[in-house]
């Protein structure tokens, strides 16, 4: 500790230290006048494996790192002892109940994504949510049905299904007639709770290995263009519940056009009641979040969201019954919802090769989204959040959750937010929505059998609003970066025109495709001056000549990038040793090889010094060094004199292993660019202002 203690300090002096306050001098001099030493850091496999002996070994060594190591792996044993009851609790049972009121119709409608029954995801609600608890240390997330993830999940379970189709045909003789009853080989819930499995081996591979630094890689613009257009699919995917009408399934790459033609073919065949029922529906959910809410909030200061979705599936559930809308009018309803708890049982392992296949894409989404929102809302509220615990945390809740009847989970970006909203201090708010939730799962299903289908489709329908929205974000991102704009719209196109899956895969080669081609193509820039007399600030007269050269290469020295960097230089000393000539000549500034402002002067005079700028070159590799070897050698023979500045720790020593250092002398390499723009000044005679 007191070593790290002492690196601090050196840094804080150097870093207080300002060129200007200081004589000129090179990085030899600097680094015996202020103790800079090269620091190459811990390397990286030392690092990866001091943290599993942290992780593995440590809490072996005793009793109490063992006891240190469950309090960390189960956050709740540290927090919930030290509940503060009098000032959290009354918060926890609003926010619990108000969010365990968003999970009902969420649950139910989104379980329709997941091609399973709407009872499942009543417990997908509950189950998963209750264990996250124990290991979370995200105090607000919401665990539970999310659109984007159910509708992948959806899509695995049908080519899942696919492949196993068969089974047993079984004729019923009854007084009068036989029914058929057909036991396929493998159940759609089956599959999804298989999946959900299969999800959390994933995770929790991920976690064992550390490999959350891959989300990195994950950003922004990333998953806001893969989730608006997965949230397209969900759209399209409700319409025909909206509507009323039978559309035969499809799947593959493209599926969505041949959808959207099977619905516009059946316009004709719509349901008119079940189409009102759903503007109806849609109409009284968004007036109700965009108009009623804001207005009661400002005018009686309303803290409590309402919840309109519970209010419109009660609603029309006990309108259903009374009007028997099934019968009468053919409206689909949701059917039979048994009470009581499911039995918890193990996954169909016979599947579960297939699933973990499937389920690859699934358990990375997950992860993104729930940890970016649980780094969000730590961030917002001041609280830490462990990214490597939440790893297990979400690791568990799915291996857990996948031995009970459910589909795949994960944190739901507008459930969270009212979560939020309504008060939400602790995970222990988790307590009552699994309350309200148990309550619904054991005496209250049965009483939504007649709640019909198309008001469902309304609840994702609206729900979706937020993930358009993103939408807004587009042109702000263009005006900051256009290669985050490429990679939102390519997201976005991948996903909404192939298929959520494919689009997926897509969207992460051409992330990382932009990431090779920033370090490929970095810009590069070049400035000299020409002899010049002009007229300073003091009045004095300034002779300045054209033996300096500053060439700048911003971007880490790689193989993948050596011949541009040698290009570009080579262009940059063409262009320098043209303007040695006697001619009228001019002050240049190149930005990627590009002239921008020239100022005419006159004057000649002979160069003499190229200083290479190394500051943005955060690393270089054996092709890069050997690169430099050889432009130092051949501006040696030119009679150029060469100057590195900026260079950090691992770039000095590498140039060191390559033997940089026997072509020029280290008193040529230089702490900043004043340091030897004032040598290479005073060397040549010249006076050069910055």
């Amino acid at each position: 500790m007191r070593g790290n203690h002492d690196e601090l300090e050196r840094l804080q002096k150097m870093n207080a230290i300002d060129p200007a306050d200081r004589p000129p001098m090179n990085q030899e001099e600097y680094d015996a006048e202020y103790g800079d030493k090269p620091n190459n850091g811990e390397p990286i496999l030392r690092q990866l494996g001091r943290a599993l002996h942290s992780s593995y070994c440590y809490p072996f060594t005793g009793w109490r790192p063992f006891v240190n190591t469950v309090f960390g792996f189960m956050p709740i044993l540290e927090w919930l002892p030290k509940y503060p009851v009098k000032e959290y609790l009354v918060n926890d049972i609003i926010g619990g109940l108000t969010t365990g009121i968003m999970h009902v119709p969420q649950g139910i409608a989104y379980s329709a994504l997941a091609g399973v029954d709407p009872v499942y995801g009543l417990y997908a609600s509950c189950f998963p949510a209750f264990f996250y608890m124990f290991f979370g240390t995200s105090r607000h997330v919401s665990i539970g049905s999310f659109a984007v993830v159910a509708l992948m999940a959806g899509v695995a379970n049908d080519k899942v299904f696919a492949s196993h189709v068969g089974g047993k045909v079984e004729l019923i003789q009854n007084q009068t007639h036989f029914d058929v009853a057909v036991h396929y080989a493998v159940t759609p819930i089956q599959i999804a709770t298989t999946l959900t499995f299969a999800i959390g081996i994933w995770q929790l591979l991920c976690a064992l290995l550390r490999l959350q630094f891959l989300m990195t890689y994950f950003s922004d613009p990333l998953v806001s263009g893969f989730t608006t257009g997965a949230a397209v699919h969900v759209l399209v995917a409700q319409i025909d519940d909206l509507m009323g009408v039978q559309v035969p399934k499809a799947s593959g790459v493209g599926y969505i056009f041949t959808r959207i033609y099977d619905l516009a073919i059946r316009v004709p065949q719509v349901n008119v009641i079940t189409l009102i029922i759903s503007l109806a529906s849609m109409v009284f959910l968004y007036a109700g979040k965009e108009y009623i809410s804001p207005f009661l909030k400002k005018k009686v200061h309303l803290r409590v969201p309402i919840p309109y979705e519970l209010i419109l599936v009660a609603s029309t559930a006990a309108l259903g019954a009374i009007l028997n809308w099934n019968e009468n009018n053919g409206v689909e309803i949701v059917g039979n919802i048994p009470a009581g708890l499911p039995q918890p049982e193990l996954p169909t392992f016979s599947i579960l090769g297939e699933c973990l296949v499937q389920s690859i894409g699934i358990a990375i989404v997950i992860i993104a989204v729930h940890i970016s929102m649980a780094k969000m809302l730590g961030k917002k509220f001041n609280y830490h959040v462990d990214d490597s615990q939440e790893l297990y945390a979400i690791s568990l809740t799915s291996l857990l959750g996948g031995c009970f009847p459910v589909y795949p989970v994960s944190t739901a970006l507008g459930r969270t937010m009212v979560n939020v909203q309504s008060g939400s201090k602790t995970l222990l708010s988790t307590v009552f929505s699994c309350v309200l939730l148990l309550a619904i799962i054991l005496w209250l299903g049965p009483y939504l059998r007649a709640l019909p289908r198309c008001v469902l489709a309304a609840i994702i329908t609206v729900a979706l609003k937020s993930m358009f929205m993103k939408c807004g974000q587009v042109k702000r991102i263009y005006s900051i970066s256009k290669i985050d704009f490429l990679i939102w719209m390519v997201s976005f196109l991948a996903t909404t025109l192939i298929d959520v899956m494919e689009g997926l895969a897509i969207s992460i080669a051409f992330a990382l495709f932009t990431v090779i081609c920033r370090s490929q193509w970095p810009k590069w820039q070049y400035f000299y001056r020409s002899t010049q007399e002009k007229q300073i600030e003091n009045d004095e007269k300034a002779t300045e000549n054209s033996n300096i050269c500053v060439f700048r290469f911003d971007g880490p020295l790689l193989f993948t990038n050596v011949e541009r960097f040698k290009n570009s230089l080579k262009l940059t000393t063409d262009s320098w040793m043209e303007s040695w000539k006697p001619k009228d000549v001019q002050e240049v500034t190149h930005v990627n090889g590009e002239q921008k402002q020239p100022t005419n002067l006159h004057g000649e005079d002979k160069p003499h010094f190229l200083i290479i700028d190394c500051k943005a070159m955060a690393y270089c590799d054996y092709m890069a060094a050997c690169a430099l070897n050889e432009i130092a050698k051949d501006l040696k023979d030119k009679g150029v004199v060469l100057y590195l500045t900026g260079a950090n720790g691992p770039l000095r020593v590498a140039l060191k292993a390559s033997g940089f250092f026997d072509i020029i002398g280290r008193e040529q390499l230089f702490p900043t660019l004043k340091d030897a723009l004032a040598i290479a000044t005073t060397k040549g005679k010249t006076t050069l202002h910055l």
